[in-house]
């Protein structure tokens, strides 16, 4: 919605949210859909259906990311590990935005 926002343009009436690429391929070849996709996804896809690339510059937008965690359960010693290093990390890129 950003994006069609920051190029001033309308936001599709009717929209369709599939996480998996192979679920957004299905949709795509069904011939009445469009998506979006990273190149690399285009690149290394496997089985794609035969579509039309159209290229398209999108104004870059921000992802927000976080870091989930199960309630009541032991992070194992790489999970714990991993946080942290993502938390400093993260951290320089945090002060630059705010």
């Amino acid at each position: 919605m950003e994006a069609f926002r920051d190029s001033g343009l309308p936001y599709p009436r009717a929209t369709v949210f599939v996480g998996p690429v192979e679920g957004r391929m299905r949709l795509l070849a069904n011939g009445r859909f469009l998506t979006t996709f990273l190149p690399s996804a285009l690149r290394f896809s496997t089985g794609r259906p035969k579509c039309k690339v159209l290229p398209v510059e999108l104004p870059s937008t921000p992802l927000s990311v976080g870091i989930v965690t199960l309630k009541n359960r032991t992070l194992s010693p790489a999970a714990r590990l991993f946080i942290e290093h993502a938390r400093e990390v993260a951290k320089p890129l945090a002060k630059k935005e705010g």
